[in-house]
């Protein structure tokens, strides 16, 4: 082999490890749907992650579907809830996550007591 395909090997090696090394190591993703009482996902719902001990806090959206999704996850222990104006679920609590899983939860929203 010639050294110029040895340099072109070597460069490649060094590159596919730099790539490798910016990726998160010990990543995993929380994804679920929100449902209401009826078992119907709703849109446009508020859900709140937050790390066990109270840190990490994190929101986004359900689409269409209901889903929702938080990746690049360190592992740990999470909660998770779903609200609207007028709707609440319950705070899920002990949810696992571990590097390269998606862990699913299902949140059902429940009218706010007052």
């Amino acid at each position: 082999m010639s050294r110029r395909w040895h340099l072109a090997l070597l460069c490649a090696v060094l590159a596919f490890c730099g790539v490798a090394s910016a990726l998160p190591q010990a990543a995993g993703t929380v994804g679920g749907q929100v449902l209401d009482v009826k078992g119907k996902p709703v849109m446009k719902t508020r859900v709140t992650l937050q790390s066990s001990d109270g840190g990490n806090l994190q929101t986004t959206e359900t689409n269409a579907q209901g889903r929702f999704w938080f990746a690049f996850l360190p592992e740990g222990q999470y909660e998770v809830r779903a609200s609207d104006q007028t709707r609440v679920s319950e705070w899920r609590q002990g949810i696992w996550v571990s590097p390269g899983h998606e862990t699913n939860v299902t949140l059902h929203l429940r009218r706010r007591q007052e």
